[in-house]
């Protein structure tokens, strides 16, 4: 159930700017990627994604090699979709941006949260609104219940993530209430995050709602005390500038929109239907 911050994060939701217009309905042309995409015909399309971030990508545990996941199906649907080969290219999500902008990947993925800092050297395929949840040790012993009590306490997140831009936002809000400061401890990712939680070197983590729940399930040393919609965008990420890939991605995934397909593969990863957008690129 998303907290009680969704109507006003609705309405912020609503100021954004409408998503461009496309020429024509999508549909799959597997067999025309040559004429289509000429740039990605004759290649292995690179996708950047991080084993360790159920529900949208994770590694198989039954065949490691394997991804499974929200995202990860969503893509491959979208390269087959376009009629294009492709390859998952795995690392610490903190890192896969940087691998992006190198050239190392043609697209990444995992609920990268839209940015304007970001914009300006990548353009985004959004279809969700980030939820956040606030994990604590099983029995919250700091007795955490809100945003409004971690003015004083120490929190974790991913680098560079949606929840770790949340948390600048709480830290912003308890300076300005001349408050004690939050202390803000990056983590590679959200099982580190999960394991200063649950070893008690942090007070909270800030984790995206569909990964905390995904994660509740597994891991017995944490609860959800608190979930919140944001006003925050995400999605998958190209290079800026990439019309090509984009266009690719943004076809693929609407395909999956007007079929209902989507809202089956949110049902099954167990992603709240509350928090999907239409599908769209910002830049």
């Amino acid at each position: 159930m998303v907290g009680r911050c969704a109507a006003a994060c609705l309405l912020v939701l609503l100021a954004w700017p409408s998503a461009p217009a496309l020429a024509q309905e999508p549909g799959c042309e597997p067999g025309k990627a040559a004429l289509k995409y000429p740039t990605y015909a004759n290649r292995l399309v690179k996708i950047g994604v991080s084993p360790l971030q159920p529900p949208y990508a994770f590694s198989d545990p039954a065949s490691p090699d394997r991804m499974l996941g929200l995202e990860v199906e969503m893509v491959t649907k979208a390269m087959e979709c376009a009629g294009l080969k492709y390859e998952f290219v795995k690392g610490a999500w903190s890192g896969l941006l940087a691998a992006l902008f190198a050239g190392s990947s043609d697209l990444m993925i995992g609920a990268v949260n839209y940015r304007p800092d970001r914009a300006t050297r990548a353009d985004f395929i959004v279809y969700m609104q980030a939820g956040q949840s606030m994990e604590v040790q099983k029995g919250n012993p700091r007795r955490l219940t809100h945003p409004d009590d971690l003015c004083g306490t120490t929190g974790t997140a991913t680098t560079g993530s949606s929840s770790a831009m949340h948390i600048e936002r709480l830290n912003k809000a308890c300076v300005d209430a001349n408050k004690p400061p939050i202390t803000f401890l990056p983590a590679v990712d959200g099982n580190s995050a999960f394991r200063q939680v649950a070893n008690a070197r942090v007070d909270f983590a800030l984790d995206d709602a569909a990964s905390a729940g995904a994660r509740l399930l597994k891991e017995p040393g944490i609860e959800i005390v608190y979930t919140a919609a944001t006003d925050i965008l995400a999605g998958m990420v190209v290079t800026k500038g990439n019309a090509e890939m984009a266009n690719i991605v943004l076809d693929g995934l609407r395909v999956q929109e007007r079929d209902g397909v989507l809202a089956a593969l949110a049902k099954k990863y167990g992603f709240p239907a509350e928090l999907l957008l239409p599908v769209q690129l910002r830049q």
